[in-house]
């Protein structure tokens, strides 16, 4: 049976393993100072230090492993709630633990005429009681190594990830295409470079994105790839969509309704794109695909500093009497996107349900 480990508890078990205890602080604490940022360096420093709590640590059974992964997840999404994609890696995990467990589990169990267990659930599963937990509790042998091996096979994931993406190029950008993008983007710029090294002949528009300006930096990193790159205003998105013949979106989550997390701003593109008939398509990884449903916009949004917004010397009693919001994330429904292209493949945003059923366990949907 699960139980909660409290933070009084986690703490208590850290003291006793003096090595993840450092590990564990130091990442705490680079998250909150914000050091670490992006879901890319979350996944993998949070994939990191999973690997190193289960090659290191001694566990009594399954069960506990799993409370404990579970209790530092929390802790480390507690520290940086907008980091999805550190809940993610521990979701990815606890999958892990269970799939080999309940493997193994099966191997130890044939001919014994015990239930076998199966991580996809399936409707011939819940009448064979197939789909039953297993006692996690129970004694298995060379658990931890078949983990280890998943865990690498993860990292590996993680690595080759842009890889595959990029690969996928050359079958979404046609030639003579106009594409538009918004902000600053690691794999989408990745992406359209593999397009150009392709002999692909297209133009790409890149939005500024205010008030940091990603877009500049966007658009000075395609120049010098050789790519005919055009700047514009977030203002201007209206009146050029016309011209462009697809979007680019790059994300900072995937909802478990197909709904996308974005930079500031994206919604309105997004907004455009439908009122122009032109496909949105979103540049993601698996590991940014989240679980969680957005009832609550607010839990999926943070306010960051106004003052790049509006000059606190510009006009005092303008200050005075408005409230000025910088939002760092925009929502966007998965009504107003046509296709999220991932490491595995292009998928329509009513299949994240499938997406999230081979990647996370139901039961850990919440960590807490």
């Amino acid at each position: 049976k699960k139980m909660v480990v409290t933070s009084e508890a986690l703490e208590e078990w850290l003291l006793t393993q003096p090595q993840i205890n450092s590990l564990f602080q130091e990442f705490i604490d680079m998250l909150r100072r914000r050091k670490i940022r992006g879901s890319d360096r979350c996944s993998r420093e949070t994939l990191q230090l999973m690997k190193k709590m289960l090659g290191s640590c001694r566990w009594q059974h399954t069960q506990q492993m799993m409370d404990h992964i579970s209790a530092v997840g929390v802790a480390l999404m507690e520290a940086r709630p907008m980091e999805l994609a550190i809940g993610n890696i521990v979701r990815r995990v606890l999958f892990i633990i269970r799939e080999e467990f309940a493997t193994k589990l099966s191997e130890e169990s044939v001919g014994d005429g015990k239930v076998s267990y199966s991580m996809q659930p399936s409707l011939g599963g819940v009448l064979s009681n197939s789909s039953a937990s297993p006692d996690y509790s129970l004694p298995v042998k060379n658990l931890i190594s078949n983990i280890m091996t998943q865990l690498s096979d993860l990292i590996e994931e993680l690595d080759s990830t842009y890889d595959e993406i990029s690969a996928q190029a050359e079958d979404h950008i046609p030639d003579g295409a106009k594409i538009l993008t918004f902000g600053k983007s690691r794999s989408v710029e990745l992406f359209f470079r593999a397009a150009s090294k392709k002999q692909r002949n297209f133009q790409v528009i890149v939005c500024e994105s205010a008030p940091y300006y990603g877009g500049q930096e966007m658009a000075r990193c395609l120049c010098a790839a050789g790519i005919e790159t055009t700047l514009i205003q977030d203002a201007a998105v209206f009146a050029i969509m016309p011209l462009v013949d697809k979007v680019f979106l790059p994300t900072h989550a995937v909802m478990a309704n197909g709904g996308l997390i974005a930079p500031s701003g994206g919604h309105m593109v997004a907004l455009s794109a439908r009122e122009h008939s032109v496909p949105v398509v979103c540049i993601t990884s698996l590991f940014k695909l989240c679980p969680l449903y957005p009832h609550d916009l607010e839990e999926f949004n943070e306010l960051t500093s106004p003052s790049v917004v509006l000059d606190y010397e510009s006009d005092q009693t303008l200050l005075e009497k408005a409230d000025v919001l910088n939002p760092e994330y925009d929502y966007i429904p998965p009504d107003l996107l046509d296709l999220y292209l991932t490491n595995t493949g292009g998928h329509q945003p009513s299949y994240v349900y499938r997406l999230l059923a081979e990647c996370y366990h139901t039961d850990d949907r919440s960590l807490i």
